[in-house]
């Protein structure tokens, strides 16, 4: 559809076809910086065209990659259209390759690595990396290995990568060093 947005508008601008109102309403929506509605059908939501064009790019980087090259060292998680689901698919994966486990007996292990996106060379054995996550109000100390707080001034911090994985419920052990807590998703408005 952007595509086909795109070159039509390149036409109509140059008074090779008629300015539809769909056209019309696509150009104003960019002039405005806004992603034009007939985007947005089946799509994520971004409240800038710039943003909801670059997250294109990266979600087309990401599945082309995966297609051409194999599974990725680590995956864009905000890139899929249902994280959960791809989380599922995980535990499940793990689950599959243990001897004797059952997938309801699974549940889902998360630590943060010590390694940004870029310095990732290798895929884990068991599990998956992901990153492109996100901490608002705090920040992780790589060192340390836990939460610390915001630098002053600074609202939202890349996360290192995460290393998410399946274990049996009876060997997660809850310690001092767990926090759990919740991951959101970008607020869409017209879910509402």
């Amino acid at each position: 559809k952007v595509r086909t947005t795109l070159k039509n508008l390149q036409l109509a601008i140059a008074g090779t076809i008629v300015m539809s109102d769909d056209l019309a309403n696509a150009l104003d929506a960019m002039f405005n910086a806004k992603v034009p509605a007939s985007w947005l059908k089946g799509a994520w939501f971004s409240p800038t065209v710039g943003v909801w064009f670059q997250i294109m790019l990266n979600r087309y980087d990401q599945w082309d990659k995966w297609l051409k090259q194999g599974r990725p060292k680590s995956y864009w998680l905000p890139g899929f259209s249902n994280g959960q689901g791809f989380l599922t698919a995980v535990k499940q994966e793990v689950a599959r390759s243990k001897q004797g486990w059952a997938l309801d007996d699974v549940v889902m292990l998360t630590q943060v690595e010590k390694m940004d996106f870029e310095d990732v060379r290798e895929s884990p054995a068991d599990g998956i990396y992901v990153h492109g996550l996100y901490l608002e109000g705090a920040s992780w100390s790589k060192k340390e290995q836990h939460l610390i707080d915001a630098s002053r001034g600074e609202l939202i911090k890349l996360l290192p990568v995460m290393y998410i994985t399946g274990v049996l419920k009876q060997d997660k052990k809850l310690g001092y060093q767990v926090y759990e807590c919740p991951v959101y998703f970008r607020f869409d408005p017209r879910k509402r």
